[in-house]
């Protein structure tokens, strides 16, 4: 068996042109394998084709018109020998839409029009038959009065005539309402279509055709695998973290969130998910000399809105020229401000004063005015090299834009249970699982579902995580745990025998009750002041303060963290004293 590989220059290919007469083989391709990134996907198609000797064209007809043609490739495998030439390509125009799923949707709308359009028929067909019957209800009674004196009653026969126009008018107001029902759910079935069609919508009408020169040297069978990247498609790393509280064990799983509107199914692809971005680039771009200049404020001018209307859109379209060429340069430029633009050749009327801040936020708001909207690229940052997650099995991705949710693995972590308890905010105890990541690989950023024994919590985000990295995640209060807590001393005073100081203590404690049946561990996070200041002095009172804790906890100036057992039933207190000191004719913020 042999591979062929190919994207071959024109002036590489030893086949002649004039050798490829014969008409076009059309392959019969389908989707095989997909690769998301962070902005874009790389398809592969398959198709299988039987050559006969001599030089040939293979043509992959219908592709998207958005794949991107500079990213087409192609490989082979035969058993005879298989030369390649360039692989070209042409869009090709159609009078239809080209997704499947969009023009069935399309077809399905216009369906569910007309048959609202045959209901309305009925119902204008139902209105003219109850106007015959009240016109002929009408005529009757106005002869009555008019021959009453002539007319020799039968009550029979009035009470059958009766009898008809009523049930008629019955009949008719039913089959109205009828009507009315239908249309209803008729309205209902078209806003459900037109949502699908809205999340879908394309507009393709036209069609990439792929031609590919082979020569074989004999008969035989080839296999070849055409790929392509598109635009239109994005992925990014989802969570569940789920929190055994009887084993204290906590399982991370990481999903990739799909979602793709190329206006193709991918069914049953082998889907592999990659943190490359294949749109960075492979390098960065030369440096250009940075340009500055001085400038001159605003000398003159009142609102930028009270300006002449004709030089405000003169000054806009010059400073934008400016900004286009900067930008195609790589450069940078500064928006003119009225006062600069007076050399520029514009008509500058007389204005008073105005702030150049003002005129450079009216330039910046017009200017934001005009960006287009564009298709929200999902961000992820390994901070290291490329990762790919292969998920197992075939995997179906519609093309509707909806997020497809597909399974990519579990983490294995070390992990501690603790109640933490920040009392400076609230008496609530809260469940936190501390976790440290195993094994080789990184959990990526994204966001995370929690469960706590199975039922869900709430949510958070994880950030980047590498191997032996630590992350805490709440999972929600823990109602066996009591606490309170009470200002022992708030006091303000003086101190100092010649020069006399503002003096400031405080003194607290926390009452905590483990009232689980089982032994727990219990964080109690507070923090003291910090002087920014040399004349401010700060001191944790010893005497005053339980010990034992960790200062500076993460690097957070006066963060302290005790880590306090419980058995069960247990009740105990922690400490917590510290008084702060300025001159007196001072003052002090942030007490």
């Amino acid at each position: 068996m042999r591979r062929i590989s190919l994207l071959l220059p024109v002036f590489l290919i030893s086949v002649s042109s004039h050798a490829f007469a014969a008409d076009p083989i059309v392959a019969d391709s389908h989707l095989k394998a997909v690769t998301v990134y962070a902005n874009r996907a790389a398809l592969t198609r398959e198709a299988t084709v039987m050559l006969p000797a001599g030089a040939q064209t293979i043509v992959f007809k219908g592709l998207s018109a958005s794949l991107l043609a500079d990213s087409l490739r192609a490989k082979g495998k035969a058993v005879a020998d298989v030369k390649f030439g360039a692989v070209t390509s042409k869009l090709v125009p159609g009078a239809e839409l080209v997704a499947p799923r969009e023009k069935a949707l399309n077809d399905q709308l216009q369906a569910l029009r007309d048959k609202g359009r045959g209901i309305e028929a009925e119902k204008q067909a139902l209105s003219a038959k109850q106007n015959f019957l009240e016109t002929l209800g009408r005529q009757g009674s106005l002869r009555a009065r008019e021959n009453i004196a002539e007319i020799n009653l039968k009550p029979k026969e009035w009470a059958a005539a009766a009898d008809v126009i009523y049930k008629g008018t019955d009949d008719i107001l039913k089959g109205q309402i009828a009507q009315d029902m239908a249309l209803r759910a008729l309205d209902e079935q078209i806003g459900k279509v037109e949502q699908e069609l809205q999340q879908l919508q394309t507009g393709q009408r036209n069609v990439y055709e792929v031609t590919l020169p082979v020569e074989a040297s004999a008969a035989t069978k080839l296999t070849v695998d055409l790929s392509y990247q598109i635009p239109q498609a994005t992925w990014h790393p989802i969570y569940d973290a789920r929190l055994n509280t009887k084993t204290g064990k906590l399982e991370i799983t990481q999903y990739g969130a799909v979602r793709q509107n190329s206006g193709e199914d991918w069914n049953g692809v082998a889907l592999t998910l990659s943190t490359a971005q294949p749109s960075r680039g492979a390098g960065l771009p030369d440096l250009q000399t940075m340009w500055v200049s001085l400038y001159q404020a605003v000398a003159q001018g009142v609102a930028f809105g009270s300006v002449d209307p004709a030089y405000r859109r003169a000054l806009m379209t010059e400073n934008k020229m400016k900004v286009d060429m900067a930008a195609a340069s790589g450069g940078s430029a500064l928006p003119l401000p009225i006062a600069i633009s007076r050399g520029s050749g514009l008509q500058i009327p007389q204005i008073p004063q105005v702030p150049q801040s003002d005129v450079l936020a009216e330039w910046g708001r017009v200017a934001r005015a005009r960006q287009e909207a564009t298709f929200t690229h999902a961000s992820i940052n390994t901070g290291g090299f490329v990762s790919e997650y292969k998920i197992p099995g075939p995997s179906t991705v519609k093309a509707d834009g909806t997020k497809s949710k597909l399974m990519i693995g579990t983490f294995d972590t070390a992990d501690k249970l603790v109640v933490e308890v920040k009392p400076q905010l609230s008496t609530a105890a809260y469940l936190v699982a501390q976790m440290k990541l195993k094994g080789d690989a990184p959990i990526l950023p994204g966001p995370v579902s929690l469960f706590r024994d199975g039922a869900f919590v709430g949510r958070s985000h994880l950030p980047l995580l590498r191997p032996e990295q630590e992350k805490s995640l709440a999972f929600g209060i823990d109602d066996q745990v009591s606490v309170k807590r009470n200002v022992l001393k708030d006091k303000r005073s003086e101190a100092g025998v010649i020069a006399r100081d503002n003096v400031l203590e405080r003194n607290f404690v926390t009452t905590l009750q483990n009232l689980h049946k089982d032994k727990i561990n219990v964080a109690v996070l507070e923090t003291v002041p910090v002087s920014q200041d040399e004349k401010i002095d700060v001191e944790i009172l010893k005497d005053k303060t339980t010990a034992g804790y960790q200062k500076d906890l993460h690097n957070v100036k006066g963060l302290l963290r005790w880590d306090v057992p419980l058995a069960a039933k247990q009740k105990t207190d922690v400490k917590l004293g510290w008084k702060v000191a300025w001159p007196k004719d001072r003052s002090i913020s942030g007490l």
